[in-house]
C-alpha cells in the first residue's frame, strides 16, 4: 500500500509525510522494497524514520538518509512540560507525582507523558504520588533513604525489615535496585561535582551531600558493581526475593574495616621514624608461628651467623641496640652483603661465619677451597670494600679456616645458645619498632626465629 500511495499527491497539504517508528525491526525483504521509493521519491512525500538501534538499519537505507542525533531531554525540562500538559489538560497533578514520572523517563518525553496519561485514567483525572508508585510499581522516596541510612550504620537487621517491606509490597526488585543505582551515582556527583545536584529537591540534595562525606570513592564504586550484579541475578532467578535481599546484605560486608593502604602507611611511618633514630629492620626477625628444630648442634658455623641483632661474643658486655645500630652494621648485614657480591659466594656463605675484631672483619670457613677462593686477592679487595662500605669504617678482611669448629663448640654450646636466645627475645621485645607494630595490630609476638639470612 505504501509504495501504491506514495505516488498520489496531498489533497490539502504540499507533502505527504510518513513517520516510521522503530524502522529497524522492518524485515529485510520490506527494507529492499522500500529501497527503490527511498532512491527516486516522489517531490511531495517526505519520510521520517526514527529508532534507538541505528546498528540494525541497513547501509544502503542509511546511506540515503539525513541523520540527526536527539539527546535525552533535561529532568527540569520534562517536569516543565509534564505541568503544562497538566494544565492544559485540567488533570491535578501533585508535583512529587511528576518528579517521579520525569525521573522514571529517563529523558524520554514520550514515555513521561504515556505514563502521565496512564495515571491520569487511573486517577480519574488526578495523578498522585500513591497512586504514580502503585501503577510503576515503584519504591517510596523515603524507603530508598532509609536503606541508604541503614547501609551507613551497617545495620542488616534494618536492611532486612526494608527488604521485607518492598517485597510484601509487591515493588519491582530492579526497579528499586535500578534507582539504587542512580542515588550511588547522584551521591558520586555529590562528592565529586557538587554543582550537578541543581535539580534536586533541597531535602534530597542535603541527603545527597551527607552520604558523600559518609561514603568514600572506593565504596561507592564496590556499591553500583554489587547492584549490578544483584540485577543481572534478579533477570536470571526463579526467586528475586531472595536475590534482592542477599544482594543488599553484601553492601555491608566490608563497611567498618580499615582500608589496607592505610594500615601500610602507619606501619611505613613508624618505621621510617625509627630508622632516623639508627634503629635498623634487621635487628630481628618475627614469625607468627613455632619453627621446628632441625636438629643441627647449636653452635654450627651457620647458626652463628644467625644469633639475632648484633650480639656478638666476642664483645663484652653487648652493646645496646640503638648504639649498636649508629655505630655501623653488625655481622649479620656483612653476611647478607658478602653472599650477593659474586654467584660463587653464595655457596661459601651459607657455611661460613663472620667475626669482627675492632678494624677488623674475620670470616671462618671450614674448607681448604673456599679459603684459597676468599684469599684470591681480586676477591680479598672486593670483600674489604663491601665491609667499609657496609661498615661506614676502615677495614680488613681475614680469611681463617677452622677444621674442627664444630667439635670444639660443641661442650658448651648448648648452654651458650641458650643464654643468647634469651638475650636475643628480651632485646627484641624492648625494641620500639616491635612495640610499635603490637601497638598497631594490637597483637602480640606468638614465636621466635633466629634467621640465618641475619
Amino acid at each position: 500500500d505504501l509504495k501504491e500511495n506514495v505516488m498520489f499527491t496531498p489533497a490539502k497539504s504540499l507533502y505527504k509525510i510518513y513517520i516510521i517508528d522503530e524502522v529497524h525491526q522492518i524485515s529485510k525483504a520490506a527494507f529492499n522494497a522500500l529501497l527503490k521509493t527511498l532512491e527516486e521519491p516522489p517531490d511531495h512525500v517526505i519520510f521520517i524514520f526514527a529508532t534507538t538501534e541505528l546498528n540494525k538499519v541497513p547501509d544502503t537505507i542509511l546511506s540515503r538518509c539525513q541523520r540527526f542525533e536527539y539527546k535525552s531531554i533535561s529532568l527540569n525540562d520534562i517536569i516543565t512540560q509534564l505541568k503544562m500538559i497538566a494544565e492544559k489538560e485540567g488533570v491535578a497533578a501533585t508535583p512529587g507525582a511528576i518528579d517521579i514520572i520525569a525521573r522514571r523517563a529517563r529523558g524520554s518525553m514520550r514515555d513521561a507523558q504515556s505514563m502521565f496519561d496512564q495515571a491520569a485514567a487511573y486517577g480519574g483525572g488526578e495523578v498522585s504520588d500513591e497512586d504514580v508508585k502503585l501503577i510503576l510499581g515503584l519504591v517510596d522516596r523515603s524507603t530508598l533513604f532509609g536503606v541508604m541510612d541503614a547501609i551507613k550504620a551497617n545495620d542488616r537487621g534494618k536492611l532486612l525489615e526494608f527488604m521485607e517491606s518492598i517485597i510484601f509490597t509487591g515493588s519491582d526488585p530492579r526497579l528499586f535496585l535500578e534507582d539504587m543505582a542512580g542515588t550511588i551515582r547522584n551521591i558520586m556527583m555529590a562528592s565529586l561535582r557538587p554543582s550537578s545536584l541543581s535539580g534536586f529537591e533541597p531535602e534530597e540534595k542535603e541527603k545527597l551531600i551527607k552520604w558523600a562525606g559518609s561514603f568514600d570513592y572506593d565504596e561507592l564504586q564496590r556499591f553500583f558493581d554489587v547492584i549490578i550484579d544483584t540485577i543481572e541475578r534478579i533477570k536470571y532467578s526463579s526467586q528475586p526475593e531472595l536475590a534482592l535481599e542477599m544482594g543488599i546484605l553484601r553492601l555491608t560486608e566490608k563497611r567498618g574495616l580499615r582500608k589496607i593502604d592505610d594500615i601500610i602507611s602507619e606501619v611505613s611511618q613508624a618505621q621510617l621514624s625509627l630508622e632516623r633514630k639508627g634503629i635498623t629492620r634487621s635487628q630481628a626477625e618475627i614469625v607468627d608461628r613455632p619453627q621446628a628444630q632441625t636438629g643441627e648442634p647449636a653452635n654450627s658455623p651457620a647458626q652463628t651467623l644467625s644469633e639475632g641483632p648484633e650480639i656478638d661474643s666476642n664483645i663484652e658486655p653487648a652493646p645496646a641496640p640503638i648504639q649498636q645500630a649508629v655505630s655501623g652494621a653488625g655481622t649479620a648485614d656483612l653476611l647478607a652483603v658478602f653472599k650477593n657480591l659474586r654467584s660463587q659466594f653464595m655457596g661459601i656463605f651459607e657455611h661460613a661465619s663472620v667475626q669482627l675484631k675492632n678494624e677488623t672483619v674475620v670470616i671462618i670457613v671450614g674448607d681448604m677451597h673456599s679459603r684459597d677462593e676468599l684469599e684470591d686477592a681480586e676477591n680479598r679487595q672486593l670483600l674489604e670494600t663491601a665491609a667499609e662500605n657496609t661498615l661506614g669504617r676502615k677495614a680488613r678482611v681475614v680469611v681463617e679456616y677452622h677444621d674442627g669448629e664444630k667439635k670444639k663448640s660443641a661442650k658448651n654450646g648448648s648452654e651458650q645458645a641458650k643464654q643468647k636466645e634469651r638475650a636475643i627475645k628480651k632485646q627484641v621485645m624492648e625494641t620500639p619498632i616491635i612495640q610499635s607494630a603490637m601497638d598497631i595490630f594490637t597483637g602480640e609476638v606468638t614465636g621466635f626465629k633466629i634467621s640465618k639470612h641475619l
